[in-house]
C-alpha cells in the first residue's frame, strides 16, 4: 500500500485474459499502472497463480517455494493504450509443466519499489519478501487465466489442418467459394472451449481485399461449426489467399490462410442455358434452365443473383433444389422478391453431393423489372394490389425527446437509442382480378374436385366472373388470411421500394354499391427488418433450399433377358445388374433393388421332378426310380424359396407386394425373362477427386485434316487420363493460332455460341481466335475456299480461282478431260446418253494449250429443245456440285468450297486439370 516509504499502487487488471494454448504458449497477463505511478517507480513484480477450484498454489515448490514468481516488468511496444504492461507465465512455471485442461487460474500481481533489495534468490524469497514488504504495493484484482488445446481448423477442400497457414496452392472448381468446416482439437481430452465467432477474408495476389464477411458468430447448436457462403465472384485462373480469423469464448484468436485458385472451365459442366424474362404483370422474374441436349439431368441445381446495387459483383443463392425427375433439365423457376428499377443477372450451376460447385451458366444481359402496381409476398403467395392502391403517408419513426429549460430560448432534442424503422398505412380494393393469372390462387386450388360443379352452375345460371359472388368470397377470404397472419410480409412497390414489414391494424370496408361482393382493405405497414435474401429466408419470404448430401433418382424398367442358367452364381438378377453396369453413364451408379414383376418362359424340356413330403423340389437324377412323388416340370427359385412349374413352361408372378430379389435354377435352363425392375440411380460421390492440380500449357497440332474432323475432340483426347489413383482432362480451350494456306476455311465455335461460325485464312497464311471471356468449344477444317474466275481471256484459272463450266452430268466418270478447277453439276435425277454428251460438247479443253473454249449454246440441244430445256432444269435443281482440283474430284459448295483435306498447323493454350481421388 503506499505510504511514507512507498508510493506504489496496485496494477489495474481485467477480471479475465483471453485463452491461451496450455503447453506451449506463455500467459501474458496485461495491466495498466496507476496515474500516480511509472515504469521507473517499480523494481519487479510479484505474481502468485493459484487453482480456482482449490485456492491452492498452482506453481512449482521447486521454483517458487513461497509460492511467489518474481518477475521484470515488460512493455508492449505495440500497443499504445495504458495495459500495454504485463508479465508472463510459461507452463515451465507450474507443477505439472502445463496448463490444466478446463481449468481457470487466479493470478494476483503487486509491485516492489525501487528501495527495496535486490532479490537474489529463489530460495531465499522468504526472507526477502519479509525483509521489503513495506516497499510493495497491495495485490491487484483477481484475474482468471485458462490455458486451453491448441484449435486445430478444417476447411473442406483444403488438406491443411496447420493452425497458421498452408501455402499450397489449392484448386476448387467452382467461381463462389463455400467455406464449410470446424474447428476440433487433437488431443484426446475433451475441451470446452468453443468457438464463437469468426471472420472470411479473401485477398487477392496484391493483399487488396476482395471479400470482407464480417464477424459472423457461430451456431448455438453446433458451435463449432464453420459454414459460410462467400458473396464474390472471383476471377476464373486467378490466385487468392482464404484468411479465417477465428474466436473462442473465452477470447482466444488466431488466423489460418490457405491459397487457391477457381478452375471452372468444362468441370461438372452444367449442359443448359438460362434465360431471365421480367414479368411485371406479376412482379417476378422467369428465370428458365434448359438443357442443350437430352441427357437425362440428375443432381442439385443452384441458381445466384447479383444486381447493380452491388455493381454486379456480391453473387448470392437464391434457389437450391435436387433435380431428380429422370429427365433432361427443364426448369421454370419464379423470383418474387426482385426490387423496382433494380437491374439483375442470374446464373446456375451444379452441386455434387459433395457440396462442390460446378461451371456457372449466366445471362448476358442484366434485365430489370418495372412494378406499376404495389404487391405482398410471402411463403411463395403474393398478393397484387391493383385496384385502387393508396398510401397516404409515409415516415421514419425515431425515438427522440424534446427538453425545455428555463434558461434556454430554445429547446434540447436528443436522439436516444437505435431506432429507425419506417411505417405507412396501405389500402386498397380486394378482388378476384387482381390475380387474373392464379399466381395467389386458383379455382382449382379454392374448389378441388367440386369445381366441375361450380362450373355447371354458374353456366346454367349465367353467372360469369363479373357478378361471381361465391368466389370473390372466397378469394376475399384468403386474402384476409394471408393479411391476419402473424408473420412478415414483404412489401414491393416502384414509389417505395422493397421493404420487410409487418401489418397491423388490418380490416376491411365491403362496398355496397356492388352488394358488398367487393371489399377494400386498410392496413398499416411497420419495417421489422432489412431486405436481404438472408432475411427472405428467416423470415419465410422466399426459401433458397439445400443441396442434397445423397442424390438419387428410382424408376421402374422394363426389360427381357434370354440365356442359359444354372446355380446361384448365374442369379438372373446378377445378369440384369451386369447389363445395367454397362449402360451406366459415367460419374453414377445404377443399382437393381428388386423385380416387381416377373414372367419365366422356359425353352428346354422339362425334366422329372421330386417332391419331397416336406415340400421340397429336387430334380431327379438318372438313377432315381420313377416313383408316384414324381413330376414333369421346372424349378424356379425365387427370393430363395423353390417353385414348381407346369411342363407348359410359363411362369408369371402375380402378387404384386412381392419384391423379388433373388431369382436362380437349380438345373442349366434356357429361359427368357421378362421383368419390370426398380432401379436406383445415385452420384458416386468416390469418382470426384479429393485434391486438384492445375496447369495452363501451349501444345501443337499438325498434319493433314479431313473435313469436319473435330480437332477440339482431337486435342481433348490427347491429354486425358483415367486411372484408379487420378485422373487427368482438358478443361478448357483458351486460344488457338490457325496457320495454314491462304484460302483454308475454318468452323469455329466459342463457349457464348451454340453455332459454328466460318473462317477463311486470309493472304499472312494466319488466323487468330481468342476473347477474354470466352473459350473455344469446337473448330475442325472444312476444305479449301476458292474465288471465281473473272479473267477468261486466260488459259486457265489460278490454284485460288475456279471456273463455273456449266456442265450437268449423270456421272463423273462420264468426264474424260475434266478442266483445272472446273465446277460440274452431277444430277440426281438420271439423263440419257445422249444429253449428257450434248452437254459435254459445249465445255472442252485442248490438250496441248490448255485453253478453255466455250461453244454455242445452240449446239447443245437438239431438235427437242423445249423438252430436253425442262429436263435440264429439273436436273440442276436437285443436284450436287464437284470441282476437279488437285487432280481429284471434291464437292463443291455454293460458298466457293472445296472440301478437301487442308494441311495446316495448330497453336493452342489450353487448361489442364489433374485429381487425386
Amino acid at each position: 500500500m503506499a505510504g511514507i516509504l512507498n508510493n506504489l499502487y496496485p496494477p489495474i487488471v481485467d477480471t479475465m485474459m483471453p485463452s491461451f494454448v496450455r503447453t506451449t504458449t506463455a500467459c501474458k497477463v496485461y495491466f495498466s499502472l496507476s496515474s500516480y505511478n511509472d515504469s521507473a517507480d517499480i523494481q519487479n513484480v510479484q505474481v502468485t497463480v493459484s487453482n480456482q477450484n482449490s485456492s491452492l498454489t498452482a506453481l512449482d515448490p521447486t521454483q517458487y517455494p513461497a509460492g511467489v514468481k518474481i518477475t521484470s516488468l515488460n512493455v508492449d511496444t505495440d500497443i499504445e493504450s495504458d495495459d500495454r504492461y504485463y508479465i508472463t507465465i510459461s507452463p515451465s512455471d507450474l507443477k505439472d509443466g502445463a496448463f490444466e485442461i478446463n481449468q481457470y487460474y487466479k493470478v494476483q500481481i503487486r509491485f516492489t519499489g525501487t528501495g527495496a533489495a535486490a532479490f537474489t534468490s529463489s530460495t531465499k524469497v522468504a526472507a526477502w519478501l519479509t525483509n521489503n514488504q513495506a516497499y510493495f504495493s497491495e495485490w491487484s484484482t483477481v484475474c482468471l487465466i485458462k490455458g486451453i488445446q491448441q484449435p486445430l481448423i478444417y476447411i473442406k477442400g483444403f488438406d491443411s489442418n496447420d493452425t497458421s497457414s498452408s501455402t499450397e496452392t489449392v484448386f476448387t472448381v467452382s467461381e463462389v467459394v463455400d467455406v464449410v468446416g470446424s474447428m476440433y482439437y487433437d488431443e484426446n481430452e475433451d475441451e470446452d472451449e468453443y468457438l464463437a465467432s469468426y471472420e472470411v477474408n479473401i485477398y487477392d495476389s496484391n493483399s487488396r481485399a476482395v471479400y470482407e464477411s464480417g464477424i459472423q458468430y457461430s451456431n448455438e447448436y453446433y458451435p463449432n461449426e464453420i459454414n459460410h457462403k462467400v458473396k464474390a465472384n472471383l476471377t476464373n485462373t486467378t490466385e487468392y489467399t482464404l484468411s479465417i480469423t477465428y474466436t473462442t469464448n473465452n477470447g482466444y484468436s488466431n488466423t489460418v490462410s490457405y491459397t487457391f485458385m477457381t478452375v471452372s472451365n468444362g468441370i461438372d459442366a452444367l449442359n443448359a442455358t438460362i434465360s431471365v424474362e421480367a414479368d411485371e404483370e406479376n412482379g417476378r422474374m422467369i428465370v428458365t434452365v434448359v438443357s442443350t441436349d437430352t441427357t437425362e439431368f440428375l443432381s442439385n441445381l443452384c441458381i445466384r443473383r447479383t444486381s447493380s446495387e452491388s455493381n454486379f459483383t456480391i453473387w448470392e443463392d437464391v434457389y437450391i433444389s435436387l433435380i431428380n425427375q429422370g429427365s433432361s433439365l427443364n426448369l421454370t423457376w419464379y423470383d418474387y422478391t426482385v426490387e423496382s428499377g433494380v437491374w439483375y443477372r442470374y446464373c446456375a450451376q451444379k452441386i455434387n453431393a459433395k457440396g462442390q460447385r460446378g461451371t456457372i451458366i449466366t445471362n448476358r444481359h442484366p434485365v430489370m423489372i418495372y412494378l406499376d402496381d404495389i404487391f405482398l409476398t410471402r411463403e411463395g403467395m403474393q398478393i397484387r394490389i391493383k385496384y385502387d392502391p393508396n398510401i397516404s403517408s409515409f415516415k421514419t419513426t425515431l425515438s427522440e425527446s424534446r427538453t425545455e429549460t428555463i434558461g434556454s430560448k430554445y429547446p434540447y432534442i436528443r436522439r436516444n437509442g437505435n431506432v429507425a424503422y419506417r411505417q405507412f398505412p396501405i389500402s386498397g380494393l380486394v378482388t378476384a382480378f387482381m390475380d387474373e393469372d392464379g399466381v395467389f390462387i386458383s379455382k382449382d386450388s379454392t374448389f378441388g374436385d367440386n369445381l366441375e360443379y361450380y362450373e355447371e352452375y354458374n353456366e346454367e345460371n349465367l353467372i360469369t366472373d363479373y357478378n361471381d359472388f361465391v368466389y370473390e368470397r372466397e378469394f376475399r377470404k384468403q386474402v384476409m388470411d394471408f393479411l391476419y397472419a402473424n408473420k412478415a410480409t414483404l412489401f414491393r412497390s416502384l414509389s417505395e421500394g422493397n421493404i420487410l414489414v409487418r401489418l397491423m391494424d388490418v380490416s376491411f370496408t365491403p362496398n355496397a354499391t356492388l352488394g358488398r361482393m367487393l371489399y377494400s382493405f386498410s392496413a398499416t405497414a411497420y419495417e421489422i427488418d432489412e431486405c436481404s435474401l438472408d432475411n427472405f429466408e428467416k423470415y419465410g419470404i422466399q426459401t433458397v433450399g439445400e443441396y442434397s448430401t445423397y442424390i438419387e433418382y428410382t424408376y421402374e424398367q422394363k426389360g427381357q433377358l434370354a440365356g442359359t442358367y444354372v446355380g446361384t452364381t448365374q442369379d438372373v438378377i446378377t445378369s440384369i445388374q451386369s447389363e445395367i453396369d454397362l449402360k451406366t453413364i459415367s460419374g453414377y451408379i445404377e443399382t437393381i433393388y428388386y423385380l416387381k414383376w416377373l414372367r419365366i418362359e422356359f425353352q428346354g424340356d422339362p425334366y422329372l421332378i421330386v417332391c419331397g413330403k416336406d415340400g421340397s423340389l429336387t430334380p431327379a437324377t438318372a438313377s432315381d426310380t420313377v416313383t408316384e412323388n414324381m413330376v414333369y416340370g421346372y424349378i424356379v427359385y425365387i427370393n430363395n424359396e423353390a417353385i414348381l412349374v407346369s411342363p407348359r413352361g410359363y411362369y408369371e408372378l402375380l402378387d404384386e407386394n412381392t419384391e423379388v430379389i433373388s431369382v436362380w435354377f437349380p438345373v442349366s435352363s434356357e429361359v427368357i425373362v421378362d421383368y419390370i425392375g426398380y432401379i436406383s440411380e445415385v452420384e458416386d460421390t468416390n469418382s470426384y477427386a479429393s485434391r486438384l492440380y492445375y496447369y495452363t500449357r501451349a501444345g501443337q497440332l499438325w498434319g493433314t485434316f479431313d473435313t469436319n474432323t473435330s480437332l477440339s475432340k482431337q486435342i481433348y483426347a490427347k491429354y486425358y487420363l483415367d486411372y484408379k489413383a487420378y485422373y487427368q482432362k482438358l478443361t478448357a480451350i483458351d486460344r488457338i493460332t490457325v496457320e495454314s494456306s491462304p484460302g483454308a476455311v475454318v468452323y469455329v465455335k466459342d463457349s457464348f455460341d451454340d453455332d459454328y461460325y466460318r473462317h477463311v485464312v486470309g493472304p499472312t497464311g494466319i488466323l487468330d481466335f481468342y476473347d477474354d471471356e470466352a473459350t473455344i468449344s469446337a473448330f475442325y477444317f472444312c476444305g479449301m475456299h476458292l474465288n471465281p474466275m473473272t479473267d477468261e481471256t486466260r488459259l486457265e484459272p489460278e490454284d485460288d480461282e475456279y471456273y463455273d463450266t456449266g456442265i450437268t452430268v449423270y456421272s463423273l466418270d462420264s468426264i474424260t478431260n475434266p478442266v483445272k478447277n472446273g465446277v460440274y453439276t452431277v444430277a440426281a435425277t438420271e439423263s440419257s446418253e445422249d444429253e449428257t454428251d450434248a452437254a459435254l460438247s459445249a465445255v472442252s479443253a485442248d490438250e496441248d494449250s490448255g485453253e478453255v473454249t466455250v461453244e454455242e449454246s445452240e449446239t447443245i440441244y437438239d431438235e427437242d429443245e423445249a423438252t430436253y430445256t425442262l429436263l435440264l432444269s429439273e436436273i440442276v435443281s436437285d443436284s450436287d456440285q464437284y470441282i476437279w482440283y488437285r487432280g481429284q474430284w471434291y464437292t463443291f459448295t455454293s460458298d466457293g468450297d472445296v472440301l478437301c483435306p487442308v494441311e495446316g498447323l495448330v497453336d493452342y493454350i489450353y487448361e489442364l486439370i489433374k485429381g487425386e481421388y
